[in-house]
């Protein structure tokens, strides 16, 4: 009976010991997340990371963790284990209180094509952003678009208190290049009639003439908001 009674309590240590041994380290993960998040965004700190806990390693199971801002606000952290050795990847979704800014530039570029027929490089900055309706940044498309003699160089995006993201180009007029045509024009009146005395005086053909051109270039330089404006899917909650 001794035999038997110790053989159940070494059998009922092992078990235990093995459970212990498969439980997944949220601890861990809780900290990697935090660390990752403060590093990849400007102004977010954050007060803690919680994750279930007792959970078993099994490749591809699912859970989510909540993330806590400070001074206030929460966010969702979608978590998905790649093996059964505790490694794990992780996601946080586009929310009310947090923007992931990889999936807004998945977001801008689809509507950016279907505006405008063409595909952009967008570069909205840091990761992560603290959602907060009202405000605006910008997104740099990377190389500019020319459109209609001009080029767009970003993007404004601003959330609307719903949730929306709206957002309108920044266009730079594109200055005009002169043509071989006028340059040939320039050369022949500068060369014409070298003996007659009866030609207007130069002054009258440089003074007007070029304060023209030079006003033309420089309104031409200056920058163009664009009025475009759409508004895609809404921000999951």
């Amino acid at each position: 009976m001794r035999s038997v009674y110790r053989t159940a309590l070494l059998l009922g240590s092992l078990l235990t010991l093995t459970g212990c041994f498969n439980r997944l380290n949220t601890s861990a993960i809780e900290r990697e997340i935090e660390a990752e998040i403060e590093s990849q965004s400007r102004r977010i700190s954050i007060d803690e990371v919680r994750c279930p806990t007792g959970l078993y390693r099994q490749a591809g199971a699912y859970f989510r963790c909540v993330g806590m801002l400070r001074p206030e606000g929460q966010f969702t952290i979608n978590v998905t284990q790649t093996d059964s050795l505790g490694n794990v990847e992780w996601d946080v979704p586009n929310s009310q209180v947090m923007l992931n800014l990889a999936k807004v530039e998945e977001d801008l570029q689809e509507a950016f094509a279907k505006q405008f027929s063409r595909r952009a490089s967008i570069d909205c900055g840091e990761l992560y952003r603290i959602n907060q309706p009202g405000e605006e940044f910008e997104c740099l498309l990377i190389g500019g678009i020319p459109v209609d003699q001009a080029q767009i160089t970003s993007l404004i995006v601003k959330v609307d208190p719903e949730g929306n993201l709206n957002w309108y180009e920044v266009r730079e007029a594109i200055a005009p290049v002169a043509s071989a045509d006028a340059s040939d024009e320039d050369e022949d009146a500068d060369g014409a009639s070298p003996g007659s005395s009866d030609s207007a005086p130069s002054e009258t053909s440089d003074g007007p003439a070029a304060s023209t051109d030079e006003g033309e270039t420089s309104q031409g330089s200056e920058g163009i908001a664009g009025s475009r404006e759409i508004k895609p899917p809404r921000i999951d909650p």
